[in-house]
């Protein structure tokens, strides 16, 4: 696969076949093929694009839900062909059936060209007509407000008010009035946002739990960017969508980092947190982010943290409110440049 995305690298999204070709936006094909290459590979790929097809590939990887085996071997084939056509092969969408033949037979080869390439709908969300209430539950759930809007727009009324009937006061009050805000939208934004509801709504359909969460995996790609990209990317997200961009910054420091953060930093952190915050934080844990953390105390520190988690345990919530404020603030020491990680491949790395 490295000769591959080297040559996608260099290449860029110019060769990737057109919209009129494949029926789908090329920068979504080029979104599902970063994640069926992996993070590290994909963040490779990103950081040789140019700003603009930055802006327009992430803008799809945050919508799609999913990739099916059958799309995948697809999407793959095309850019092997891409490969193939740079070392004077013939390429296109013809290579791509054909490698699909080789590897699958006629009959297979074709049902997978029909499923990856689905014919463009007449007009966006048609395929939510009629849908019932629980569907329509499952399919926002997780969604931002600002899409539940966009969608709730989109379905009628009757369907609609039902759906907001049943949220609690906060969200029902937040979702109201983001839809009395709407005013003109970009076809292309109702599109994008139509694509990406279809694809979830089919895999409700299927009972599959198979889901891809295009936030969290945007987050793990812009964790192995260069800091130029990672800054781009969130600044661009932040000037369509704060909130997004927020939720995206949040899952850039995990539980991971707290396991290579600097044990200088973690004890001096930890001296100025109470006993119960620390028993608090180390509550339904991973057990090696609890030894890291309870390695960075005194043994005697240690053994009363241990007995007011034993004694006094701390509620859920409590719990979720320490382990957020813990994490946003080594978060905002990492991006400051005070605190050091160290990088997977044995060096240690100053992340600015």
């Amino acid at each position: 696969m490295s000769d591959l995305e080297s040559e996608v690298q260099r290449r860029g999204l110019i060769k990737v076949p057109s919209e009129s070709t494949q029926k789908e936006s090329q920068y979504r094909r080029v979104a599902k093929f970063l994640y069926l290459i992996g993070e590290e590979q994909a963040a490779k790929v990103l950081q040789k694009l140019t700003r603009e097809q930055i802006e327009r590939v992430v803008a799809e990887m945050l919508t799609i839900r999913y990739v099916d085996k059958d799309e995948a071997a697809y999407i793959l084939s095309e850019f092997t062909a891409l490969y193939n056509e740079a070392k004077d092969f013939v390429g296109g969408v013809e290579t791509a059936q054909g490698i699909l033949t080789a590897a699958f037979g006629n009959e297979k080869a074709q049902e997978i060209m029909e499923r990856a390439v689905p014919a463009i709908p007449e007009r966006p969300f048609d395929f939510l007509d009629g849908i019932d209430a629980e569907k329509l539950k499952r399919l926002l759930a997780d969604e931002l407000p600002a899409t539940q809007a966009l969608v709730l727009s989109q379905v009628e009324p009757k369907i609609a008010a039902g759906y907001i009937t049943a949220l609690d006061d906060e969200t029902k009050k937040d979702i109201v009035l983001r839809l009395a805000r709407l005013k003109t939208i970009d076809p292309e934004v109702l599109r994008t946002v139509s694509t990406s509801m279809r694809e979830k709504l089919a895999k409700i359909r299927t009972g599959s739990t198979e889901t891809i969460d295009g936030r969290a995996v945007l987050a793990a790609i812009l964790r192995r960017s260069d800091s130029e990209t990672e800054d781009f990317i969130l600044q661009n997200i932040a000037e369509a969508n704060p909130e997004l961009e927020k939720n995206i910054r949040d899952r850039l420091f995990t539980f991971e980092d707290v396991l290579t953060a600097d044990d200088r930093f973690l004890q001096k952190k930890l001296s100025g947190m109470e006993d119960t915050d620390i028993a608090a934080l180390l509550s339904r844990k991973p057990e090696p982010l609890v030894e890291k953390l309870l390695n960075n105390v005194s043994k005697n520190r240690r053994q009363f943290i241990l007995e007011e988690q034993q004694v006094n345990p701390a509620p859920v919530r409590v719990c979720r409110e320490v382990t957020n404020r813990f994490l946003q603030d080594l978060r905002k020491s990492w991006e400051a440049g005070d605190l050091v990680l160290y990088g997977r491949d044995g060096e240690d790395v100053w992340v600015p």
